[in-house]
């Protein structure tokens, strides 16, 4: 799939490698401690790497990931994306990350909602669940604005830093979604 979606303020489009360069400008330590998988000090070189193997995962129809644009400015502000699991392939795991710069203005929850609408067909998929550390309150309200349901709390491996973080666990099934509109 190769189809940007277009939110009021944002468009989301298909990671490139020339989003690797503001990338590493606009993700921080700060950011990178409530995702699992960034360190926040990944070099262009680095995440040109993870575009690269995003982009693949992607066209193998395993992941649905989009850069996060202004409309407006066409300034790169984060990340958005769902990504099938391995164990059950219906099931896929919403994760995104916002520049520090956009927090706090409702971004998060505009590109997430269009990326979680666009990913029940494009990766044909009947749950999307989502965590968040117990800590991560703006992610909470997010999910929870998603109208996904809070499961109950799980350890989460965060490969970047080798250790399993305490998580609070949402999940939004393909029919809840479709009657919430």
């Amino acid at each position: 799939m190769d189809a940007t979606l277009h939110t009021e303020r944002l468009t989301l489009r298909p990671l490139s490698i020339g989003d690797a360069a503001p990338s590493t400008r606009i993700m921080s330590p700060a950011i990178a401690r409530w995702t699992g998988s960034w360190t926040g000090v990944e070099t262009a070189e680095e995440i040109e790497g993870r575009i690269v193997r995003s982009l693949e995962a992607e066209r193998d129809g395993g992941r649905l990931m989009r850069a996060v644009i202004l409309t407006g400015t066409g300034e790169l502000i984060g990340w958005v994306g769902v990504v099938r699991t391995a164990a059950e392939p219906e099931r896929g795991s919403l994760g995104y990350w916002l520049g520090e710069a956009w927090f706090g203005q409702g971004y998060g929850k505009e590109a997430a909602r269009a990326t979680v609408d666009a990913a029940w067909d494009a990766l044909d998929l009947r749950v999307i669940e989502a965590v968040a550390q117990v800590g991560n309150t703006a992610s909470h309200r997010i999910l929870k604005g998603l109208g996904m349901k809070h499961r109950g709390q799980r350890h989460e491996f965060a490969t970047a830093r080798g250790v399993a973080d305490l998580c609070e666990w949402y999940e939004l099934r393909r029919t809840e979604a479709v009657s919430r509109g």
